[in-house]
C-alpha cells in the first residue's frame, strides 16, 4: 500500500530531490513550500498535491498539515525540511536574525510535528524526519543564529521521539554537511564565494568533496521507510566526515 507522505520545504535543494525519490518509490505526496511556483511545478511533474505555505505562519503550517491529511486520506510519513541560513556572531547578528532563525529552524518543525502527531496516531504509527544540520554537532565560524537553532532542531527531534515512541511514532533528524545547493550561499560567502570555498573542501571534508542533494534526499527516504523501523531519536549525519575529531 502506498505511503501517505507530507514534505514541507521541497521547491529546491534536498527537499526537491527527496520528494522526487519518494514519488519514484510509490509514495503519495502532499508538498508544501513558500515558493509557490516551484512547488506547483514539482507537484505537476511527480503527481503530488501542492500547498503554498509560509513557515513563519503557525496557522498556515497547521492548515497545511490538515489539508495534506485530507488530500491523502491520512498521513504515514512527515518530512519537515524547512530552514534558513543566517550567519553572524552574537556581536554582529541582530536579535531579529535570531528570532527569524528560531521561527523557521525550530518553531516551524515543532508546529508541524504537533499538527501531524494525531494523524500518525490514527494511522497506528509512522515516522517524522526533521532536517537539522551537522552544524548541530560542531562549531563553525560566524554562523551563530544557524548553528544554535539547528542544535535546537536536533534536540526537538529527540524530545518528540521520546514522547511519542510508545505510540509507534519514530522521529529522526537528518544532519547534512556541505551539500551543493544555493541554501549554503551565506556560508560560502565566509570563504569568499562558492569557488573559493570549493578550494577549501579537501581541507575541511575527509572525503574531499561536497555532497549532492540526491545523496541527502536518499537518507531522508531511508528514515521515512520500514528499513529504519528500529531507529528513533537519531542524528543521521551525512557530511563526508567533517564531524570526525581531529
Amino acid at each position: 500500500m502506498a505511503k501517505r507522505t507530507l514534505v514541507l520545504g521541497c521547491a529546491t535543494g534536498i527537499g526537491n530531490a527527496g520528494a522526487r525519490l519518494l514519488a519514484a518509490r510509490g509514495d503519495r505526496l502532499a508538498l508544501g513550500d513558500i515558493n509557490g511556483q516551484g512547488v506547483d511545478a514539482l507537484a505537476a511533474e511527480i503527481g503530488a498535491t501542492p500547498f503554498h505555505v509560509d513557515a513563519m505562519d503557525t496557522a498556515a503550517l497547521q492548515a497545511f498539515v490538515a489539508g495534506a491529511a485530507e488530500a491523502l486520506g491520512g498521513l504515514d510519513y512527515v518530512w519537515s525540511n524547512v530552514g534558513v541560513q543566517i550567519g553572524g556572531s552574537v556581536e554582529t547578528a541582530s536579535p531579529a536574525d535570531f528570532d527569524r532563525s528560531f521561527a523557521i529552524n525550530v518553531r516551524a518543525h515543532a508546529v508541524v510535528c504537533g499538527a501531524a502527531v494525531p494523524h500518525l496516531r490514527a494511522a497506528g504509527g509512522g515516522a517524522i524526519c526533521i532536517t537539522a544540520s551537522n552544524s548541530a554537532l560542531l562549531s563553525e565560524p560566524k554562523i551563530a543564529p544557524y548553528a544554535v537553532t539547528k542544535a535546537a532542531a536536533l534536540a526537538l527531534a529527540r524530545q518528540v521521539a521520546r514522547d511519542y515512541g510508545p505510540e509507534g511514532i519514530r522521529v529522526n533528524a537528518l544532519c547534512p554537511g556541505w551539500i551543493d545547493t544555493p541554501f549554503n550561499t551565506p556560508a560560502w560567502e565566509n570563504f569568499g564565494g562558492r569557488e573559493r570555498f570549493l578550494e577549501e573542501v579537501p581541507r575541511l571534508v575527509p572525503l574531499g568533496r561536497i555532497g549532492s542533494a540526491e545523496e541527502a534526499g536518499q537518507l531522508a527516504c531511508f528514515l521515512l521507510s520500514d528499513d529504519a523501523s528500529y531507529m528513533t531519536g537519531h542524528a543521521l549525519v551525512a557530511d563526508g566526515g567533517e564531524c570526525l575529531p581531529g
